[in-house]
């Protein structure tokens, strides 16, 4: 089960960005939907912080286009040699403070075998029928309205059942309507549990969204079973992006 402290971590606003080559190498855009819930919020002068807590002051640049870590952010990235499909978080744990964590593409030859892998033994198949029990706590990222307003995160819960180990994890299908556009149903989704990363594909009918592949790889990496309880909070509506915790009974 997670402690208090992970749990107050989480509950930390905090942002996902994939680098890119292409629009980062100067400049960082915050994710507009961060910076309409904290942007008044944030001071010209910031500080990135790593693991071992080593600062890099960065100012925030305000322009038409948005919010973005401006002077000092190249130098961070350089220090901290950050390159292209790199993967990053960024919780703000005090006024103008992030905690920076990055986790490497599948194109480098660090990153561990279950992340950006395909589950290519799931079957392409399986079909949720319209029957079926659905796991899903479908309403409960109501009840965690007090998660969206602290950090502008919803959050959704599954308690696992036999069908989501034997077979897949459904996604509740209200929660992607209210929170995600339509169209990502097509695109890749990442699920991020302390560091490591999964992609995992979707599957959807008029009613039901479930995962098709990538879900076995996530389920054994993280040992999930029976009864365990699993939080998804949507951290980047772009990407695609969740952290996921457990409660393990």
């Amino acid at each position: 089960m997670a402690n208090n402290d992970e749990r107050d971590y989480l509950r930390l606003p905090s942002f996902f960005k994939r680098f890119s080559e292409d629009t980062s190498m100067d400049e960082l855009r915050l994710p507009p939907e961060f910076v309409a819930v904290h942007g008044q919020e944030l001071p010209f002068d910031c500080r990135l912080v790593m693991a071992r807590g080593r600062q890099w002051p960065v100012h925030l640049l305000r322009i038409a286009s948005g919010c973005h870590f401006h002077v000092g952010w190249a130098q961070f990235r350089i220090h901290n040699r950050i390159v292209h499909e790199d993967l990053l978080t960024f919780t703000l744990v005090d006024v103008g403070v992030f905690q920076v964590k990055r986790y490497k593409g599948a194109v480098d030859d660090e990153v561990s075998d279950n992340s950006y892998t395909e589950d290519v033994d799931t079957s392409d198949e399986y079909e949720p029928s319209e029957t079926e029990a659905d796991s899903s706590d479908d309403d409960d990222y109501a009840s965690d309205a007090g998660v969206l307003e602290d950090d502008g995160c919803p959050t959704f819960t599954v308690t696992l059942s036999r069908a989501n180990i034997s077979r897949t994890l459904e996604i509740p299908y209200a929660f992607w309507q209210r929170h995600i556009r339509m169209a990502a149903l097509f695109d890749p989704v990442y699920f991020n549990v302390d560091g490591e990363t999964w992609l995992v594909n979707l599957a959807h009918s008029a009613t039901k969204i479930w995962v098709k592949r990538g879900w076995r790889h996530f389920k054994e990496a993280n040992r999930l079973a029976v009864g365990h309880r699993c939080h998804f909070k949507l951290i980047d509506r772009n990407e695609i992006i969740f952290y996921v915790w457990f409660d393990r009974a």
